[in-house]
């Protein structure tokens, strides 16, 4: 039963990694083969190596399964395909850029330009940077 559950879960993981239930713990399946494998040796009743194969093959088999639904859906991922050098040198380009964008804001800031409203006062033309400064469209 808990194959069938993983078979939409696997499907739809590569259209959207990112869905709630994509990536699920581990522990309650790794909890299981390690308490069949217990089992296995505390119980009065020793199991069999087969007999133990038997419960343990299905639950490996799930957990294989389980991870490599989530193995793909992390691949899916935007930029999981990059190597950590790589993420390392484009964050180092995006950080520089947007330090680049900071000092023109800045630079835009300590300019003396023009307030809107100022141009709205008869004359405004002349005590702005003139007329020449505005788009026409007649050119």
């Amino acid at each position: 039963m808990a194959q069938e559950q993983l078979l939409p879960l696997s499907s739809s993981s590569s259209q959207d990694p990112l869905r709630p239930g994509t990536y699920q713990s581990l522990l309650p399946i790794v909890d299981e083969i390690l308490s069949i494998l217990h089992a296995q040796t505390v119980s009065p009743e020793k199991l069999s190596p087969a007999q133990a194969s038997e419960q343990v093959a299905p639950k490996a088999k799930e957990l294989a399964q389980v991870l490599e639904s989530m193995k793909l859906s992390a691949m899916s991922l935007p930029g999981a395909h990059l190597s950590i050098e790589e993420i390392n040198s484009l964050t180092g380009i995006l950080e520089k850029e947007g330090e680049e964008r900071r000092q023109i804001l800045r630079t835009f800031e300590l300019l003396d330009l023009p307030i809107v409203d100022d141009f709205s006062l008869p004359g405004a033309e002349t005590r702005a940077m003139g007329t020449h400064a505005f788009p026409s469209p007649n050119k």
